[in-house]
């Protein structure tokens, strides 16, 4: 929980110390600028006498430097880039959601960067790589168009207010709360914390179970041999108690009749208006009390029962 937590906060442990790290050998860099980098003088020049292996040493070294010079500043960026991310998208689902979105694009964007530059630091020629980016991008486009739908659908899922970060959906039968809405795929987490990835391109059709009150029902059954108008009466002089004694229950509980004539019991149904993710509790809690009620009031809840007839002797 602590790891997600920094991670949320735009850079995680692992990520801190790095920064630290890449932190102290820049500053050293330039502190030593001239022991490192002078060919002449310097801590790591070349001669014959090092023999090939520490000159091939002595020659990466500077770029083994420059490399994490690079990384410094990426890590920098991340860091202050997420943290304002963070800052102004806030205390709403949909701030949150969008400033999610927004640190997934602009990470891919930084590394991005920071391989280029890594590239230019080891004496690639980066210009030739930019200029062909053209034809990469038409080659990339062409075989990844899954994820370039992905990207989009995320997009749109975002901007059209639909799905955001805390909504409890079922999408494909499955139900979760909206975890992250990354640049190409959703993550559901159930209550039981197993975690569902789904590709936002693939989410055509889902139940968004969050935006308005729900309706937890509940049906209990009660004896044939039950006097149903008295068993009714006692319910509905008892809803405003039940009620005091349903703390998560938004609107209700309710009485709504006979749901069925079932082969052992006639069912009656309950309903209570309550947040989604109260659901289940509600369901629990009314059910618990009902019981509690019937007994007090001396009304059975049969369980199934079996005639068995036994042929007479001959």
């Amino acid at each position: 929980m602590q790891e997600t937590a920094k991670k949320g906060k735009g850079l995680t442990y692992t990520g801190f110390v790095l920064l630290i790290v890449f932190a102290v050998v820049t500053i050293l860099s330039f502190v030593f600028y001239n022991k490192i980098y002078d060919q002449t003088s310097g801590w790591f020049v070349q001669s014959e006498e090092n023999g090939a292996l520490v000159n091939f040493i002595y020659s990466i070294i500077p770029d083994i430097i420059g490399t994490m010079q690079v990384l410094f500043v990426t890590l920098l960026v991340l860091y202050i880039a997420c943290a304002v991310i963070n800052k102004v998208f806030r205390n709403t689902p949909r701030r949150i959601t969008i400033g999610k979105l927004a640190s997934s694009i602009v990470k891919v964007v930084v590394w991005a960067a920071c391989v280029i530059a890594v590239l230019a630091v080891w004496g690639f020629n980066v210009g030739a790589l930019i200029a062909s980016a053209g034809i990469l991008t038409l080659i990339i486009g062409l075989g990844m168009q899954s994820l370039i739908a992905d990207v989009v659908a995320g997009v749109f899922l975002v901007c059209d207010g639909t799905l955001q970060v805390g909504d409890i959906v079922t999408i494909d039968g499955w139900r979760g709360t909206v975890q992250e809405i990354g640049i190409r795929n959703t993550k559901l987490i159930n209550a039981s914390g197993d975690i569902r990835v789904a590709n936002n391109s693939t989410i055509k059709v889902f139940v968004n179970q969050s935006r308005e009150i729900s309706l937890a029902t509940v049906v209990v059954g009660i004896a044939y041999d039950s006097d149903l108008p008295k068993v009714e009466e006692i319910i509905k002089s008892n809803l405003g108690a039940l009620k005091e004694k349903l703390p998560l229950v938004a609107d209700g509980p309710y009485y709504l009749g006979v749901d069925k004539l079932n082969s052992s019991s006639i069912d009656l149904l309950f309903s209570a208006h309550c947040k989604e993710g109260d659901f289940f509790q509600v369901q629990r809690d009314l059910n618990r009390e009902i019981r509690i009620l019937f007994a007090e009031n001396d009304i059975s809840i049969p369980f199934p029962q079996v005639d068995v007839h036994m042929p007479e002797a001959k």
